[in-house]
């Protein structure tokens, strides 16, 4: 496993690189990075493909100039990593908002793009979702323990939290508190202005769209609604709450590997 950069686009983009065979991409999701996002499964994804993991913009190791992001800024990046697989298709990966980064960039470059695994994405973000973006904006800014909170207390299931045990808990609250990205705050701000309906038409990837039952930072049905803008995609369902890796590690990779392979 090493740690590569790129540049694109004003971006100095950090990205893990591990493993051997067709190059799959994977994109993190909000307040996450490459080492928090995928350490659960990471491993696995590796032994049959070559995966590039990367920080996006106001996460992990990648550095930029800490102004607004946008949607196009984070595709760049994508595309970037695109680039280390030379002129080979690629698949990617990407979970909640970096499920929309690899659609848009689905979008953006179809004839790149072999195999596409859109994880707890959206499409549209809702009047609902826009609250929660803007909470999870001003903890971000001003309460980072609080923002675990909130994001533990709608990302796993009841049933999660009647197993775990207060000690559990305890110690994901702290892990997650630690590693919440610094730029948390900008990409909430993102998520709360996603529509990217108007893309989904271009994406020629095979699909798989995965959403998860117990789910209330992205219910199912944003997610069922990004699966039916995708002519060549099929919809599959974990029951779960958001933080899949966290509830159903074994079950996603089982998806996965089967829509790769």
């Amino acid at each position: 496993m090493q740690r590569r950069t790129i540049h694109a686009n004003g971006v100095r983009t950090s990205l893990i690189d591990v493993g051997a065979g067709r190059t799959a991409i994977l994109v993190h999701g909000t307040s996450s990075s490459a080492d928090t996002g995928w350490a659960t499964i990471l491993p696995q994804l590796a032994e049959r493909r070559r995966c590039l993991a990367l920080d996006l913009a106001g996460s992990g190791e990648t550095r930029d100039d800490g102004q607004d992001l946008t949607l196009d800024l984070l595709v760049d990046q994508v595309v970037a990593a695109a680039g280390l697989a030379e002129d080979h298709a690629v698949d990617v990966i990407g979970y909640s908002l970096g499920a929309i980064v690899a659609a848009a960039a689905a979008a953006t470059m179809p004839d790149r793009i072999r195999r596409l695994v859109l994880l707890g994405g959206w499409a549209n973000t809702d009047l609902r979702m826009r609250v929660q973006f803007d909470l999870w904006q001003a903890l971000a800014r001003s309460d980072r323990r609080q923002l675990a909170n909130l994001i533990l207390l709608n990302g796993i299931s009841e049933r999660f939290f009647d197993s775990a045990g207060i000690e559990m808990i305890g110690t994901i609250l702290d892990r997650f508190t630690t590693g919440l990205a610094a730029g948390s705050d900008r990409q909430a701000a993102l998520d709360g202005t996603i529509d990217i309906r108007a893309l989904l038409p271009a994406i020629q990837a095979d699909t798989l769209v995965i959403g998860l039952s117990q789910d209330r930072m992205v219910p199912p049905a944003n997610v069922r609604a990004l699966a039916q803008g995708i002519a060549r995609s099929r919809y599959e369902e974990i029951d779960c709450g958001h933080l899949v890796m966290l509830e159903q590690p074994t079950r996603l990779l089982e998806l996965i590997a089967e829509h790769l392979e």
